[in-house]
């Protein structure tokens, strides 16, 4: 599989790709302060592969941090949602991939109902991994922002395009609902694969061994041994990109009529 990395004119805008027809849609969901681009590489490849894919840039991203300032998760989640239900309504399953705090939201749409068939988490977090985390509620009415999470990729030629600061309160926001949706794992049915990347500078190993104790059924870990936190514009790529894609045709696979004919 070929990914491109060239950089479109408008890096942060959304990007679809829904004429394919095909059974199996992915929805692909980037990280805090973070955008669309970390994933339109991965979904123009699995396009031309002839998957319906979707890429949305939540509420408050691909602009400036100003904008995300006035959101928080639940606009985050409902966004989300919102974009699997329609991919839901036109297609036989959905599998739904995200990167960092998106993979939390990925996560999250899978406590539900109408959840996604597949859940593909990348360096997903659950937890915010700062000593600061427990003080972020009274924090957030004395700072405003603090300095990037963003930009934590090994390749020396891509960019995430994040924003250059992060507000404090979407942040906390984050931090609470990531409380919530720990003691809501146990809820989750639809199959998870957590990609985890060797060196991450963000999300620290104790979400991993909450994902490894908490899902009722085990999650596939995959190992991305020369990617950091943005994997998916990493080394890694195309270990991401296949793994996706195995999981969207598996469901058309599964879903295709015999051929044996009946007597």
């Amino acid at each position: 599989m070929e990914i491109d990395f060239t950089v479109r004119s408008e890096p942060r805008s959304a990007y679809r790709s829904l004429s394919a027809g095909s059974s199996t849609a992915v929805l692909f969901l980037h990280g805090l302060t973070g955008s669309p681009v970390v994933w339109v590489p991965i979904a123009r490849a699995l396009a031309a592969e002839g998957i319906d894919v979707a890429v949305p840039c939540l509420p408050g991203h691909g602009t400036t941090w100003q904008d995300m300032a006035r959101t928080g998760w639940s606009d985050w989640l409902g966004a989300a949602r919102l974009e699997l239900s329609r991919l839901q309504a036109d297609h036989e399953r959905v599998v739904v991939a995200g990167l960092s705090m998106g993979g939390s939201l990925a996560l999250a749409l899978g406590t539900a109902g109408a959840a996604p068939d597949e859940i593909v988490a990348v360096n997903p977090a659950l937890y915010v991994d700062s000593p600061f985390a427990p003080l972020l509620p009274v924090l957030r009415h004395v700072v405003r922002t603090i300095p990037a999470i963003g930009g934590d990729i090994a390749h020396p030629e891509r960019d995430e395009y994040a924003y250059h600061r992060t507000p404090l309160a979407p942040l906390a926001s984050f931090h609470r609902a990531l409380k919530i949706l720990r003691e809501d794992l146990w809820k989750i049915e639809s199959p998870v694969t957590a990609m985890i990347s060797g060196e991450d500078n963000v999300v620290g190993p104790r979400t991993l061994r909450v994902l490894r104790s908490d899902l009722p059924n085990p999650a596939r870990i995959v190992a991305l041994r020369q990617s950091r936190h943005v994997a998916t514009l990493d080394f890694d790529a195309r270990t991401i990109a296949e793994a996706v894609l195995a999981k969207a045709r598996s469901g058309a696979a599964e879903s295709a009529p015999s051929d044996t004919a009946g007597e």
